[in-house]
């Protein structure tokens, strides 16, 4: 067994991902937030005192002397900074509460040409199909279809309209600016070249955050604590590594607070800090994108990979 004596350098990016009282990622949608907005983490190691024991005799010398061997306690992150005050991630980070502006719902209609007498219509929505709908369908059937999507919940959409449509098909503001659905009336018979056709009739906006409040006094605001990864650059020499050129660092239970104050001045940007400490967990598993494929058991642990994540994501949905 070798190693081919590559060394890290570049903090390229970090993934924070909220936790349950079992320690493995919390579900559902905005669980993670991932951002290249990493400065720099130091990571170590904190160990229980020495217990040392000495027994004098009767003229003060040293007669029996024990010193326990030293054990590990928890990791340490003693200098985690990030490059702007990412309301997102301060929010993941140590709790508080995300201000936003309200997204805007995008509204898309749905109408059926051609005045078929039978047969069923599709409806894609980012890749995903629904199953055949009818071409006199109820709104709360085409509604029924498009929540029964992989990639669409309840909450997320809703649709009105007479039986036959035209169908307004309104997704949810945290959506924002919705994929546009894609119509496939082949399966309509009868009637003059029947058709389906989606125009958008209002277009969507994402909510914004625009600002941050720290967490209430007297509030544990992140009882479960976090899991942090972080990635770096593999260097062999003075040049990248060709094989494996990325470091994937998994830290699964991390707590955190902010390290001293953050300056506010016009002589040098705001660059957040935290600090705190990192445990062993059996919860965190292969992490919330499924992309650790080694044990993960420890304080912290790293890999070298082939690939970096896409470090625009931004918030992230936590599959099972």
């Amino acid at each position: 067994m070798s190693y081919d004596k590559a060394g890290t350098l570049f903090a390229l990016g970090v993934r924070a991902t909220n936790l349950d009282a079992a320690g493995a990622p919390v579900l559902g949608a905005g669980q993670s937030y991932i951002t290249d907005a990493l400065i720099k983490a130091d990571i170590g190691l904190t160990y229980e005192d020495e217990n040392i024991i000495t027994q004098l005799n009767g003229t003060g010398v040293a007669c029996v002397s024990y010193s326990a061997p030293r054990t590990l306690k928890s990791g340490s992150i003693t200098g985690l900074q990030i490059c702007q005050p990412d309301p997102y991630l301060l929010s993941f980070l140590m709790g508080g509460d995300i201000i936003t502006t309200p997204g805007v719902a995008e509204v898309q209609t749905v109408t059926i040409t051609g005045t078929p007498a039978g047969g069923t219509f599709t409806l894609t929505y980012d890749g995903e199909v629904t199953t055949g709908i009818a071409f006199n369908a109820a709104a709360a059937a085409v509604e029924s279809a498009l929540e029964a999507l992989p990639n669409l919940v309840p909450a997320e959409v809703a649709v009105t309209g007479s039986a036959g449509g035209p169908y307004t098909v309104t997704f949810a503001a945290s959506i924002g600016d919705a994929a546009l659905l894609v119509a496939n009336g082949a399966g309509l018979t009868g009637g003059t070249a029947p058709a389906v056709n989606v125009a958008v009739t209002t277009p969507g906006s994402d909510t914004l955050a625009i600002g941050y409040r720290a967490p209430e006094a007297g509030v544990v605001s992140v009882p479960n604590g976090v899991s942090l990864e972080f990635w770096s650059r593999a260097i062999i020499g003075s040049t990248n590594a060709q094989s494996l050129p990325y470091i994937h660092w998994a830290l699964p239970l991390c707590r955190l607070t902010p390290s001293g104050t953050w300056s506010i001045s016009g002589t040098a940007a705001m660059v957040p800090e935290f600090e705190g400490t990192t445990s062993q967990s059996t919860g965190w598993g292969d992490g919330p994108a499924h992309d650790w494929d080694h044990e993960s058991d420890r304080v912290w642990q790293f890999v070298r990979v082939a690939e970096l994540p896409d470090f625009s994501a931004g918030p992230l949905t936590v599959a099972a």
